[in-house]
């Protein structure tokens, strides 16, 4: 994630015609149904992008048709890491502090900004954003309302695709219309070095009695179905926290797709 010298959460902000702030903090919950929302905002909102240059032949105030021949020259955020990221803001005054405690100007002078139809921006963005050196989009940096995407993720909501955000789906606790729509999806035998690896675990680890597996699917927080590690321990009192991390840290690297396993305890053996 970008580093911003300050945060700039501000009085609340009146909502203007075309004005995505909603939509965005929305999304920063993670399920599919709050990136939907984001998704319907898309065709009415726009977004500002800072300009480290002019646009040409483009004068203050003015609507600029957006077509082949026309280029801008974006400021983008940076991590401590020199990795880059691009940023767009759903208001001027949410990017004018930012702007001016990174020192952002326009051509040297005063920071100039313009407004794209939120389609457009995020197909610009797309076509920047290369998983290297560039590695995602923030929208509304260092605000309240902050959105950090990946290009998978900002793909599929260019196309209307509404995806769990599973950065940040994954630290909300489970929600009371979820329990009724987490699916058991169809049974794949695990890959045979994981059971070995689990089975290992239980041999090594003196508390843990058991475990098993499964393949599961929330829609509102999954992208696609994963496996399920459901550990059942020998006593309350064992040390969850360090069972879990050893058991992880033993399965490392033999995870099939999607490569994330969500980890569960069951009530002790009796």
């Amino acid at each position: 994630m970008p580093v911003a010298t300050d945060e700039t959460n501000g009085p609340a902000l009146t909502p203007e015609p075309g004005d995505m702030t909603h939509a965005v903090q929305a999304a920063r919950r993670g399920f599919r149904r709050d990136v939907q929302t984001l998704v319907d905002a898309l065709d009415a909102g726009e977004l500002f992008v800072p300009l480290a240059a002019s646009i040409p032949n483009a004068e203050y105030g003015e609507r600029v048709a957006f077509g082949e021949e026309l280029s801008l020259t974006p400021h983008l955020l940076v991590d401590a890491d020199g990795k880059l990221y691009c940023a767009l803001f759903t208001r001027p005054e949410i990017m004018e502090p930012l702007g001016e405690s990174l020192g952002w100007t326009t051509d040297g002078a005063p920071l100039e900004y313009c407004a794209v139809p939120a389609r457009v921006a995020l197909d610009m963005v797309l076509s920047v954003i290369d998983d290297d050196k560039v590695l995602g989009l923030v929208v509304n940096a260092a605000h309240d309302s902050e959105l950090f995407l990946r290009r998978e993720e900002l793909g599929n909501i260019a196309k209307n695709r509404a995806i769990p955000l599973v950065g940040y789906v994954q630290e909300i606790p489970e929600q009371s219309f979820e329990q009724s729509k987490t699916l058991v999806a169809a049974d794949d035998p695990p890959p045979a070095e994981l059971v070995a690896a689990l089975d290992d675990c239980v041999r090594a680890i003196p508390e843990l009695a058991g475990y098993a597996l499964s393949r599961t699917f929330n829609p509102e927080r999954d992208v696609e179905p994963h496996l399920t590690l459901s550990l059942r321990t020998k006593s309350a009192s064992s040390d969850l926290g360090s069972i879990a991390k050893a058991v992880v840290a033993r399965i490392e690297g033999q995870l099939p797709p999607p490569g994330y396993i969500d980890v569960l305890f069951e009530e002790p053996a009796n």
